[in-house]
């Protein structure tokens, strides 16, 4: 990557305007808020993004890890940001040097909280530890029990307290291995799941009594690496299916049921109907088409809601879109996860362009008759992940405030907007201005205080 030229550089819309990476590592309190912090939001909202330590990268994927954290407490808001301090950061390594070292993260798409451990997650590596003032802590491998890569988006089960996850492999069998982590933080169960061709499996779902693994057609193919640069196609004819396996069964125990081909980065969430299983999807007609470069882009390769409920007696699984808005990054409140939820949170992504593009409205979804109730944030501000934060002692689902990190392109600055969920398209009930730009990112979390 060192010999590429400046020039060239320029070309990669993931280093142009807020893709491009920040340089300082900054600690600043008494941040300037427009509106009012409700007294009653205290916490941490944290979010992780890509941000290569060199000033570039091959791709948005591949930057280094960076964490930035706004800490809210009696009305008051500071912010920190800081590096995820894993050998890929300490040693400046890319993609292709930290290839096989599972220790070796970028530590940059995911962070969530289990068992008083704050975890960075990329899904071609191990977990790293840090605490809540962002400082690293070192590697997490559950006192060496798990020696696969682990999944950028785990599940922590609100009833259970238990955490669960999987990892995929592209190098050799078993392509597909499942975790369950109890509530105290130790790994108790890992089980290698037969799949027959090494894939990309993002995201998945949990219900009260099964998990359901997405086997898509985005499959590892070296070949294609050749005349593509990316390791990973879309196939379609390889098919798609979901299998369905209890929480504690084993491979044996997987029924699989075949859906069109499509491809899902991110899903709402899923729960159980009697006999049924229902999810709620972000799902692509098709996506890496032509490899990493082309991930979204035009009508067919952005997501839309839809919805699957696979029958368990029948054998079936009916498939329906209930709403045409283009979104992705997909939340629920976090007590709803696996269980039935009334309310999914995303945000828009912008069709009539190249590259992605975040939108300028976040949407609230009634998730069963797809209603959908849009939150704009204003002309040339794009969005961020909508993460729900729900009011201590909240009677309904939505009782609680919905917080993004977005941009402001006119005025190049980035604030952390504060959301009344069941005012969805009112304005904020307060801003925390950032005191630096923030780059677009990927996944965070909010962590009660």
């Amino acid at each position: 990557m060192g010999d590429v030229a400046v020039s060239e550089k320029k070309l990669h819309w993931h280093l142009q305007g807020n893709w491009a990476p920040v340089e300082k590592e900054l600690s600043e309190s008494n941040l300037e808020i427009r509106g009012e912090i409700p007294k009653d939001l205290s916490g941490l909202f944290v979010r992780n993004g890509f941000n290569p330590v060199s000033g570039y990268s091959d791709h948005w994927f591949f930057g280094n890890g960076m964490l930035h954290g706004v800490y809210l407490e009696d009305g008051k808001a500071s912010y920190k940001n800081r590096y995820v301090r894993t050998p890929y950061y300490e040693d400046d390594l890319n993609v292709m040097s930290s290839f096989g070292n599972l220790a070796a993260s970028p530590a940059n798409t995911h962070i969530v909280n289990h068992a008083g451990k704050l975890l960075a997650l990329e899904e071609t590596s191990l977990p790293w530890e840090l605490n809540k003032e962002l400082d690293t802590i070192g590697v997490e491998d559950f006192e060496g029990k798990l020696t696969t890569a682990m999944t950028a988006h785990p599940r922590v089960c609100p009833e259970t307290g238990e955490m669960l996850f999987f990892g995929y492999s592209m190098m050799g069998e078993p392509y597909l291995n499942y975790y369950r982590v109890s509530k105290e933080g130790k790994l108790v169960q890992s089980e290698a799941i037969e799949i027959p061709r090494p894939v990309m499996m993002h995201d998945w779902n949990i219900t009260r009594n099964y998990v359901v693994f997405m086997d898509l057609p985005i499959v590892s193919d070296m070949d294609l690496a050749v005349t593509t640069g990316s390791p990973f196609g879309f196939k379609p004819e390889c098919g798609a299916r979901l299998g369905v396996m209890p929480r504690e069964g084993n491979n044996s125990d997987v029924r699989w049921f075949d859906i069109d081909p499509c491809f899902v980065f991110h899903s709402f969430n899923s729960f159980e109907q009697g006999n049924k299983i229902v999810l709620y999807v972000s799902r692509q007609q098709e996506a890496m088409v032509g490899g990493f470069k082309d991930i979204y882009g035009g009508e067919t390769t952005v997501a839309k809601l839809w919805r699957w409920v696979i029958d368990l007696e029948k054998g079936t699984v009916s498939e329906e879109q209930l709403d045409d808005g283009a979104c992705d990054f997909p939340r629920v409140n976090d007590n709803k996860i696996g269980l039935y939820s009334d309310f999914g949170y995303c945000m828009q992504i912008k069709t009539d362009v190249e590259s992605l593009t975040f939108g300028e409205n976040l949407f609230k979804y009634h998730l069963e008759s797809g209603k959908r109730t849009d939150h704009h944030l204003g002309n040339n501000v794009a969005g961020g992940e909508p993460v729900f934060a729900p009011k201590p002692g909240a009677k309904s689902e939505d009782e609680g405030w919905v917080l993004s990190l977005v941009h402001e392109r006119n005025s190049r600055k980035s604030k952390l907007v504060i959301i009344d969920a069941q005012a969805f398209d009112q304005e904020p009930v307060a801003e925390v201005i950032i005191p630096q730009r923030v780059p677009y990112g990927a996944h965070g979390s909010w962590i009660q205080n």
